[in-house]
């Protein structure tokens, strides 16, 4: 579960987030869209607990995961050793799952590859991977396929709605197909605030 209420932050003399509420439950994904530098970052960050509110209070049960808009992996460790490392299994049983996983996103050939040796989309797989292999409560999702498209995001969407069956998850797109791919409830960013549209919204208010 995450509940989000009145949030509010403000940089400098600019009001980013004006007392905004949103509740997510447990087998749910929510997808916030929004223009850019509506505050949809800030407010995933705040959820996250890596920026400080000025006011309201930000709820959740279990372990938070947050997915960035880069891929962000260890630079020094192959695609295998940015999974394993955040497991708790023995080092034996780690490998192996890490390797299923890696498998589960294409990437069963990239496991003994540094991050200099990906190509932008298969880092960001990996770090999709690394989230999965941390096995939270809570998933917070900065663009998450933004560097993925075609067979391969149709592909990491299918295993993650399958491996969110009983998480709680939040994300951030620019993209109107990815809310169905993801089954999510489509949230829209303005104004400093936030609210939940109907299915049929993205054909009178399309976004790019």
């Amino acid at each position: 579960m995450l509940k989000l209420s009145k949030i509010k932050k403000k940089f400098g003399e600019k009001q980013v987030l004006s007392e905004v509420s949103l509740s997510v439950q447990k087998g749910d994904c929510a997808m916030i869209f929004g223009m850019s530098g509506c505050g949809k970052t800030t407010l995933l960050r705040i959820a996250a607990g890596l920026e400080k509110q000025d006011g309201g209070m930000v709820e959740k049960e279990g372990k938070t995961a947050f997915v960035f808009a880069e891929a962000r992996l260890f630079p020094t460790a192959t695609a295998l050793e940015n999974i394993t490392m955040v497991m708790r299994e023995d080092k034996k049983t780690a490998k192996k799952k890490a390797i299923e996983i890696l498998r589960a996103f294409g990437l069963e050939n990239a496991a003994a590859l540094y991050p200099s040796e990906l190509s932008t989309g298969m880092a960001a797989r990996v770090s999709l991977a690394r989230a999965v292999a941390y096995d939270a409560d809570v998933y917070l999702m900065d663009e998450p396929f933004k560097s993925l498209d075609g067979e391969i995001k149709q592909s990491v969407a299918g295993f993650l709605r399958e491996f969110f069956t009983d998480k709680t998850v939040l994300m951030i797109s620019h993209d109107q197909s990815e809310a169905k791919l993801m089954n999510a409830s489509v949230y829209w960013m303005t104004d400093g605030n936030v609210q939940r549209k109907s299915d049929g919204f993205f054909e009178s208010f399309p976004v790019k």
